[in-house]
């Protein structure tokens, strides 16, 4: 990869880490909303309130994994500028359409792909659990 195309990449890096970092967390509200009162009152506002909790948490996670894979593309791009842009699994470039959506992706299309499971897929036997 070309100075120039790091250059951009670090950039687009940089920028990716700072609007994670500025939203921040999503609050997480309790269940309890006055302290005289125990849980909440109404079941459907008790179901509403977990439901939210849970998303809120949900997001956060995935903020947190998304945040920790740019640090991680940025220790890379100044640890080993030279490997930037190969697969860590079948060590092949990846290709610059995906690492301009994806600049933090540490494997390409195909080696993602394998370590994820198939979405939408059926067991064809009972003994089929892949």
């Amino acid at each position: 990869m070309t100075p120039k195309k790091l250059a951009a990449v670090r950039a687009a890096l940089l920028r990716l880490r700072e609007e994670l970092v500025r939203a921040g967390p999503a609050r997480i509200e309790p269940n309890r909303q006055d302290p005289a009162t125990t849980g909440v009152a109404d079941e459907d506002a008790q179901a509403l309130s977990e439901m939210l909790q849970s998303l809120a948490s949900a997001r956060n996670r995935g903020q947190s994994d998304l945040l920790a894979l740019v640090d991680k593309a940025l220790h890379k791009l100044d640890a080993a500028p030279e490997d930037f842009g190969l697969c860590e699994d079948c060590e092949e470039e990846i290709p610059a359409k995906r690492l301009a959506v994806m600049p933090y992706a540490p494997l390409c299309a195909e080696c993602q792909a394998k370590r994820e499971p198939r979405r939408q897929a059926t067991r064809r036997h009972l003994t089929d659990y892949k």
